[in-house]
């Protein structure tokens, strides 16, 4: 019986090999492995694992499926009120986004905060709010969801980051960006021009420390541009012009 962390290796392995066609079977001989064991926690992980590769690889239907087994199998196990479970409804609601289904992501996304609120744990709360806070974003209903967000990522970066490592940081620091990002669109779309500057102003300087001169962190400049533009500040417009073309 393999434990997690080797099983997250060989699939790393396979990952940096490209072996893509042997990914489903190792998980699913993994996850047999750990179900003949009774090795639940386990056969959860990979469980998840699997389901996230489907997801990537567009296979929808048997991500649903395996994301059935894993939830029944953690309410018999009572454990629908566990990080876990949590994070397989964020898998899940993922993978509903790439199938379409808009209103079942929201779904799975705000189970998974109900829970992650009551656990307190506020990184994976922070991410949770980011994502349905997106997809809530054009329905008007988002905004609030990233400002909590935002202000979870806020609190956690003056805590310091000495809990998490260097992975783990680098995509939480993704979804922050996705959170400023969504914070400026919805300013923008209600023409408050000077908040949608302060959100992407925040978010080109996390961007380029997190990245550099990356296309986001253009996007970011651009978008501040373009806010100067709208505020009818030329001086400003094109000095954030010139930074998005470095």
């Amino acid at each position: 019986m393999k434990a997690m962390e080797e099983i997250y290796e060989e699939l790393n392995g396979l990952i940096a090999e490209e072996r893509w066609e042997e990914i489903e079977t190792y998980l699913q001989a993994r996850m047999e492995e750990a179900k003949n064991a009774e090795q639940h926690g386990i056969y959860v992980a990979a469980g998840n694992e699997l389901l996230t590769f489907y997801r990537q690889s567009g296979q929808y239907e048997k991500a649903f499926a395996i994301s059935e087994d894993i939830l029944l199998l953690m309410e018999e196990l009572n454990l629908e009120d566990s990080e876990h479970f949590a994070l397989v409804l964020m898998s899940t609601g993922a993978a509903w986004e790439g199938a379409g289904g808009t209103r079942e992501a929201a779904g799975c996304y705000a189970r998974a905060v109900h829970i992650l609120e009551r656990k307190k744990a506020d990184g994976l709360l922070a991410e949770a709010l980011t994502r349905q806070g997106v997809l809530l974003l054009a329905d008007g209903e988002g905004e609030a969801l990233l400002q909590r967000a935002e202000e979870l990522f806020e609190k956690r970066g003056q805590a310091g980051n000495a809990c998490k490592d260097e992975a783990s940081d680098g995509q939480e620091a993704v979804y922050e960006l996705t959170a400023l990002s969504g914070l400026g669109e919805s300013a923008w779309r209600r023409g408050d021009y000077e908040a949608a500057l302060a959100f992407y102003e925040k978010g080109a300087q996390k961007s380029a420390a997190l990245s550099g001169a990356s296309e986001g962190t253009r996007l970011f400049w651009k978008n501040c541009a373009a806010a100067c533009a709208a505020l009818k500040d030329p001086e400003k417009e094109a000095h954030y012009r010139a930074l998005a073309e470095l």
